[in-house]
């Protein structure tokens, strides 16, 4: 079937366009969560220290630094910039998609490997997440390559899987803590239990392995005792992951079905596939009574997923480190119904055909209404994949590419659109970039840039020399005795400021936008009223 050259031009053209709207995420500006990210990353390369993480020049615990040493790599080989900071990550992300493939054929089969690989790059959560970066990130590639060594491990038994998912468990430690061994401890004591091979626990490598793991993630452990002695090494173990869930470090609203809901659009355009997915897997289970199978997959998925659906903490990319197994379940049942089963095939096809449809509807929202004239280009793809689509409904009659294919085409252009268009657009309504450039551009030697109540921390990167942090008003004030000084700020700052009944030499408006009420800036009509005032001042020589 790949013989024919219609099919190869249209995996080709998929190909191109998804790894198209990877490459251009990386320039977008970071915000929050990724400017702090980005920030640290920078102070670790201009500073030389990868093991006691800063912040603005302050002790840093709340992640490990995994994710600070790709970029300051980054760094290192391109300059502080957002694709240096993105690039290295994008990379493990892509590396992921292998190991992701690799998962799948070592679980059931090169099909579902693919499968998994293909669920992954071509879904919400994976395109966000690789623009945006988090911590979840580089998480989830580590998890995906413990998950298939040690699966190895368990099926052959070589110490080269037993090392090397060891490893990858410590690597994933060194990403987000503790969370990064307790998901593939999860999948692999779950599926030896409810296999009753209790002998495989005898194996002293799995006990051996557990200090390997430790020995690869110490570097966290090393920062925080020197830092933060041994509060930091309980905040690692204990609050920033079991306090989280508990509430006792975070406490926020539990939604117990937030993981639900965020799957369906996640997960697109594969989310109702796993839900149905679901629903067979839960069966089969039952009526086999748990007797056959693995439960790898099984055990991996629902003890994390339901300890997230029950913890006082939650976000969406909280669940994106079980996605390649979420993503694995889906490839085996997409797999079973291709293979033996033309009924549940053709619900399969309904499924996404439906799914389909809502995607174009979808893009011809953002482009028609929310987010007019994308780059020119952008039709000559949407146009394209149209055209791709009716082929692929009238001349291919292979059920897998009837299936896959369909949303491959509709989600790419989908991707291509949000990248190249309306995450530029709505990452170009941040304030502190465009100030931070300003000043770098404009400052005087000696001249020095001042945050002052604005919460997040990309002023930091993007200035240089980088912004200095005010906490007080007494602070504050002493700035502002000192000409040279510029300082970035909200408008509860500037009363602050003007309290202090200093005259300052130029004031700079911008309009800010916080993305946490980004739902009322995708609507033209009130996306104007979202929008807040922040300051750039400049005090005169």
């Amino acid at each position: 079937m790949l013989k024919n050259k219609s099919l190869q031009l249209i995996l080709i053209f998929i190909a191109v366009v998804g790894l198209w709207s990877y490459i251009v995420g990386l320039p977008i500006d970071v915000t929050r969560d990724a400017g702090k990210y980005a920030t640290i990353a920078k102070e670790i390369f201009q500073n030389g220290n990868y093991i006691n993480l800063t912040i603005h020049g302050d002790a840093y615990d709340q992640k490990p630094p995994m994710l600070f040493w790709l970029g300051a790599l980054g760094f290192a080989i391109g300059g502080i910039s957002n694709l240096w900071f993105k690039l290295p990550v994008l990379l493990l992300v892509f590396a992921g998609f292998y190991w992701a493939y690799r998962l799948g054929k070592s679980l059931y089969n090169e099909r579902v490997g693919i499968l998994t690989a293909v669920f992954l790059a071509f879904s919400t959560m994976y395109m966000l997440y690789s623009m945006d970066i988090h911590a979840d990130t580089p998480l989830q590639a580590f998890i995906t390559l413990a998950l298939w060594q040690l699966f190895e491990f368990i099926k052959t038994g070589k110490t080269k899987h037993w090392f090397w998912g060891f490893a990858a468990v410590g690597m994933a430690m060194l990403s987000k803590g503790p969370i990064g061994a307790a998901i593939p401890a999860f999948a692999v004591i779950g599926h030896i239990l409810i296999k009753k091979e209790f002998r495989r626990l005898t194996d002293w490598r799995w006990y051996a392995g557990v200090v390997l793991a430790f020995l690869v993630a110490s570097p966290a452990l090393i920062g925080l005792m020197n830092q933060f002695g041994w509060e930091g090494i309980r905040f690692f173990f204990w609050e920033n992951n079991v306090g989280r869930i508990t509430g006792t470090y975070i406490q926020a609203k539990n939604d117990p079905i937030f993981y639900i809901h965020n799957l369906l659009y996640l997960f697109l355009p594969w989310a109702l596939l796993f839900f149905i997915s679901v629903y067979k897997e839960f069966n089969i289970l039952i009526k086999n009574r748990f007797q056959s199978g693995e439960f790898f997959t099984f055990t991996g998925i629902w003890v994390f997923f339901i300890i997230i659906s029950v913890s006082s903490n939650q976000a969406p990319n909280y669940i994106f480190a079980i996605f390649p197994l979420i993503a694995v379940l889906t490839a085996k049942w997409a797999d079973i119904a291709l293979e033996k089963q033309p009924k549940l095939t053709r619900i399969f096809n309904g499924t996404q055909y439906f799914v389909v449809g809502l995607t174009w509807l979808m893009i011809a929202g953002l482009v028609f209404y929310l987010f007019p004239n994308p780059v020119f280009y952008f039709w000559l793809v949407a146009f394209t994949a149209i055209a791709a689509t009716f082929y692929v409904f009238r001349k291919l009659k292979e059920p897998a590419f009837r299936l896959i294919l369909p949303s491959l085409l509709a989600f790419s252009v989908l991707m291509f659109l949000l990248n190249t268009h309306v995450f530029p657009f709505i990452f170009s309504h941040q304030a502190p970039p465009k100030a931070a450039r300003y000043y770098t551009t404009h400052a005087a030697t000696g001249e020095k840039l001042y945050n002052y109540k604005y919460p997040q921390y990309e002023l930091f990167f993007y200035s240089e020399p980088q912004a200095v942090q005010l906490k007080t008003v007494e602070q504050l004030k002493a700035v502002s005795m000192e000409k040279g000084s510029w300082i970035f700020t909200n408008p509860e700052g500037l009363k602050d400021f003007e309290k202090l009944q200093i005259n300052p030499d130029t004031i700079i408006e911008y309009r800010h936008l916080y993305l946490n009420r980004g739902g009322k800036f995708i609507n033209p009509k009130t996306r104007d009223a979202v929008l807040q005032p922040m300051y750039l001042l400049k005090l005169s020589n």
